[in-house]
């Protein structure tokens, strides 16, 4: 975490982030996030801010591998979940790739 300090202000902004970039192979199902990449979720224990890149089309769910997938294809991406939009904080993020091809991810979490 660092801290960054405005200069024509008395106050601090705490600027805490994970980055996860990774590919996610065809036929995977519910691949839980947390669980397989060490780099995510380390920061911050909720997010208030998701970015996900990809290339191919995927299905994602929020915070539970049994909650309604949303599907984000390559024209779709970044696709963002802002929690002051959307009211969410996310825990975890499971994704599931039937494209026919590796789905390139990159995932931003603040």
């Amino acid at each position: 975490m660092s801290v960054h300090k405005h200069p024509n202000a008395q106050w601090e902004q705490q600027i805490t982030y994970d980055n996860v970039e990774f590919s996610l192979a065809n036929g995977q199902t519910d691949y839980d996030i947390d669980s397989n990449q060490s780099d995510s979720w380390n920061n911050i224990a909720e997010a208030k801010y998701v970015s996900l890149r990809t290339d191919q089309t995927i299905t994602v769910k929020i915070n539970s591998a049994t909650a309604n997938a949303i599907t984000v294809t390559s024209s779709d991406s970044p696709f963002k979940l802002i929690y002051d939009e959307t009211g969410i904080v996310v825990i975890n993020l499971f994704l599931t790739n039937a494209s026919g091809s590796a789905a390139n991810i990159k995932l931003f979490l603040a």
